[in-house]
């Protein structure tokens, strides 16, 4: 087939929600704000996950993701490493990067991943592997992550599939347009501001009874 099209189908099937990586049981600290009430409507889940991609661990993951067409994976891996504010996010990162390795080796047969590495490096140094453009990719990935957010909301809140689809169409410029920026930006411009987010993905370690592992 067309290299543009084997390479589209690789990014269909690694971003999509059924990727065997276990991305449906982390919940990246939501959980913790919808049982602190914080999250009740399709608004507030907008305005959560829309500050995640512009301000928050969404943002720096996508620039760290979009920095592995250019830059050493090593070093970007230990910096994404280093950025996990608790240590759910960092077993969140370290689990799905793992086995997002494992999955992708199906098609890029360059053996099982040795050592940590975080999801977003995983994904964004298979994509480069495979020679996936890097704007499609980004998009790719960020959908996936806001998907992956609303999905918890779906289930939890509970917000109902029909909102839930709402917030996903409402995010989608932004989400186009923080992939614009993250593909440009560089190391120092990662950083973030959503200190709400960290302390939920902190508080969630003791929640009790809880449904998601993140």
């Amino acid at each position: 087939m067309p290299t543009e099209t084997s390479q589209l189908l690789l990014l269909l099937n690694w971003m999509s929600p059924t990727f065997p990586i276990g991305a449906f049981a982390y919940s990246h600290g939501m959980e913790q704000a919808i049982a602190d009430e914080r999250l009740k409507t399709a608004e507030d889940v907008n305005s959560w996950l829309s500050d995640l991609i512009t301000q928050g661990s969404g943002w720096n993951d996508a620039v760290l993701f979009a920095r592995c067409w250019q830059d050493d994976v090593a070093e970007l891996n230990e910096l994404a490493l280093a950025l996990s504010s608790s240590a759910e996010r960092y077993n969140e990162s370290t689990h799905l990067g793992r086995n997002f390795g494992i999955a992708a080796d199906v098609w890029l047969n360059t053996g099982k991943p040795e050592g940590e590495m975080a999801y977003s490096v995983a994904a964004g140094r298979a994509c480069a592997k495979a020679g996936i453009d890097q704007t499609q990719a980004l998009i790719a990935f960020l959908q996936g992550f806001c998907a992956a957010q609303v999905s918890v909301a779906v289930r939890l809140i509970p917000l109902g599939q029909t909102r839930g689809l709402e917030v996903l169409r409402d995010l989608a410029p932004l989400i186009a347009e923080t992939a614009t920026r993250a593909q440009s930006a560089a190391l120092d411009d990662i950083g973030g501001a959503c200190i709400g987010a960290d302390i939920a993905a902190m508080k969630h370690e003791t929640l009790e009874p809880r449904i998601f592992r993140t």
